[in-house]
């Protein structure tokens, strides 16, 4: 049986980890990145045990390749007092020996590029594709070049040039809908512990969370990846305290991943909190703030149009309150791989697909509810919604989930 031709337009996580365990399942699998290099954009993220399972699953070590396990967290309010403590890898039993780890996205991303490459994936970077054609599964490149496909795995972010030919994007778009914006940055642990203010947060050995919470419209959060040596920082805060140093009027420019913002601003944004997390912003490179501005979207009616199915933010962009964009993305990979085994025709595609949707739209849903609802959460509201919500994200086993659906869906249909 011939191998399906796949083409994965985005080599983001999402898009290498389907890429992954669909070369694994001997599947010809091209990938499309506009960028030049490997490596990845963005800072860092949180993967929960259900995507370190995953990754798992496709033999990638991700604690190894310099991400975190945390070892404990700490909530205080704006004034410093500790409201809440918890301990995230308390029990990996309940998970099966996944763990909650914080990851540096160039590290994880070169892991997943190289293991791909392994597998036989064939990347194509510095390439852009320009539009796709579902009705006839191929893609267009800004060469003029059209690629044929029997698959073609939208995996291409939050702008996706993939959405247009399977949802109407004139209904559905993103829209700075959640009124935040944050910040993003790096210091080195090493910093932390030879300032006098700081040094406290890092005295015992470990790799802690800490996190501030405001007002429900201003938090901090700080956590450390690279192997423990570096602590990325986030703060969220209503956009319009800095985007009155923004330009205005272009949506690619409001969207925006580097846009700068003075020290001065930032700073003062955070003015009122705990001096320790206001040192926290005074020590970062004062040239170094960009915005990120957080888009929202309505869910889409469907992910797929003919073989053409969309993965990731793609489908869903995640707020980054339900620390879950990079999770759902891996786990939808995995799904697609699961379901596309190494005996699959292109026949059975369209029906794959849906099976697909079936499986990964009630439980994105949640997330993307619930991390909604998080960003609007006062602090006393916060261990009601995150506790469920946690256990909710943890315990799942998307590879299995998807197998059994699987052997149940071909099962019912004889």
């Amino acid at each position: 049986m011939a191998p399906l031709r796949i083409v994965v337009v985005g080599g983001g996580i999402g898009g290498l980890a389907a890429a992954l365990g669909l070369a694994r399942s001997g599947h010809k699998v091209t990938v499309y990145e506009r960028s030049k290099v490997s490596g990845g954009v963005g800072f860092a993220f949180r993967v929960t045990p259900n995507s370190e399972k995953c990754l798992r699953y496709l033999d990638i070590d991700a604690e190894a390749g310099g991400a975190c396990v945390v070892d404990g967290g700490f909530t205080r309010d704006t004034k410093g007092n500790v409201i809440n403590q918890t301990n995230e890898n308390r029990d990996v039993k309940k998970t099966e020996g996944s763990k909650s780890v914080f990851a540096y996205r160039a590290q994880l991303h070169q892991q997943l590029w190289d293991a791909a490459i392994k597998s036989g994936t064939q990347m194509e970077t510095g390439v852009k594709v320009v539009s796709v054609d579902a009705s006839n599964s191929t893609v267009k490149l800004e060469s003029g070049e059209t690629i044929p496909a029997d698959l073609i795995i939208g995996a291409d972010g939050a702008n996706s040039v993939v959405r247009p030919q399977v949802i109407d994007t004139s209904k559905f778009f993103l829209k700075p809908s959640t009124g935040h914006n944050a910040f993003r940055f790096m210091i080195p642990k090493h910093q932390i512990q030879e300032d006098e203010l700081l040094s406290s947060l890092y005295e015992k050995d470990g790799n802690f969370i800490f996190t501030w919470i405001g007002d429900g419209e201003r938090n901090i959060l700080a956590y450390p990846v690279d192997f423990g040596k570096l602590i990325n920082i986030v703060c969220t805060h209503p956009e319009h305290l800095s985007d009155q140093e923004t330009e205005t009027g272009d949506e690619g420019t409001t969207i925006d991943y580097n846009q700068k913002v003075s020290a001065k601003t930032a700073i003062d944004i955070y003015s009122d909190f705990d001096p320790k997390a206001v040192r926290l912003l005074e020590m970062a490179d004062p040239n170094g703030f960009r915005i990120w501005k957080l888009m929202d979207m309505e869910e889409l009616p469907t992910w797929s149009q003919n073989n053409t199915v969309l993965l990731g933010d793609a489908g869903h962009p995640v707020l980054p309150f339900g620390y879950s964009g990079a999770s759902m993305a891996i786990e939808d990979g995995l799904t697609i791989s699961t379901l596309l085994p190494t005996n699959t025709n292109k026949e059975d595609l369209h029906d794959r697909l849906k099976l697909y949707e079936e499986i990964r739209k009630l439980r994105v849903r949640r997330v993307l509810d619930t991390s909604r609802a998080i960003g609007k959460a006062r602090p006393q509201e916060l261990r009601a919604i995150t506790n469920p919500y946690y256990a909710f994200l943890s315990g799942h086993d998307a590879v299995e989930h998807a197998k059994q659906t699987l052997a149940k869906h071909e099962a019912d249909k004889h």
